[in-house]
């Protein structure tokens, strides 16, 4: 795989570049991006470092690593890595400030997401357990191409792993969920049709048993509007990694 990392520098970026050593069985390409306005030859040194750092882990040995040193803003020097590198994944760290109504993710995270159209996994501070179940709420008014779903076969999924699909069908419109002919999973499938039960029963689940959540990233209205009820509940916060997939 061909992973781009983003980094800040800060102490939360490093633990989700670390945790990124461990998504490939196989050999993978690593390439560390800051964007920002500063000094050229500082932030060259400063990804070199970081890159270093990296490869005094055990699981870098297998990899490849470059930097990308930017002087422009987030949005476009992300998106320029992507084409030309070819980039599968994107690799940022959870904020450590709630600025944006994507609890536990923050505004620069939501901006990637949403604006750079490439899968985007945000790791908080949790230790690196392989994929074995994985936490998938969908907004059942919108079709879904489940062939996004196939980078998950390039990522540490474990085999028969369990894919849990809560569909939200808030208008009580009785559309069913697609069948998920997904041969690789135990696929588990439920409805939910209150806003409130993303609170009271799919969120604690996942919180306790998930190694995932898989959000899609034409759903992220959904997804954010229902997230932004935790920002005032502290024994909710997001400590689960995110994978957000794009059609």
């Amino acid at each position: 795989m061909n992973v781009l990392i983003l980094t800040d520098f800060s102490t939360q970026a490093f633990h989700a570049a670390n945790y990124a050593l461990n998504l490939s069985s196989g050999n993978s390409h690593f390439y560390v991006l800051h964007a920002s306005n500063g000094e050229g030859t500082q932030v060259e040194e400063s990804l070199l470092a970081l890159v270093d750092k990296l490869k005094e882990q055990p699981e870098s040995k297998k990899h490849r690593f470059s930097t990308l040193p930017f002087s422009d803003n987030l949005i476009y020097a992300t998106r320029k890595a992507v084409i030309e590198n070819h980039i599968d994944l994107i690799v940022m760290g959870a904020s450590g400030k709630n600025t944006s109504n994507f609890q536990g993710l923050g505004g620069n995270t939501c901006s990637v997401a949403k604006k750079v159209k490439c899968p985007v996994l945000v790791v908080p501070n949790c230790d690196f357990k392989e994929w074995e179940k994985l936490y998938l709420p969908l907004d059942l008014r919108f079709p879904v191409n489940i062939e996004a779903l196939q980078l998950l076969q390039k990522l540490p999924v474990v085999k028969d792993a369990a894919l849990n699909v809560w569909g939200f069908d808030l208008k009580d419109s009785g559309i069913e969920i697609d069948d998920f002919n997904l041969i690789d999973y135990k696929i588990n499938q439920q409805i939910l049709k209150h806003e409130s039960d993303f609170l009271e029963s799919f969120w604690p689940e996942a919180t306790s048993k998930a190694n995932l959540i898989l959000f899609f990233a034409r759903q992220l209205h959904i997804t954010e509007k229902l997230l932004n009820r935790l920002s005032t509940v502290e024994t909710r916060k997001q400590n689960l990694p995110v994978l957000i997939l794009h059609e």
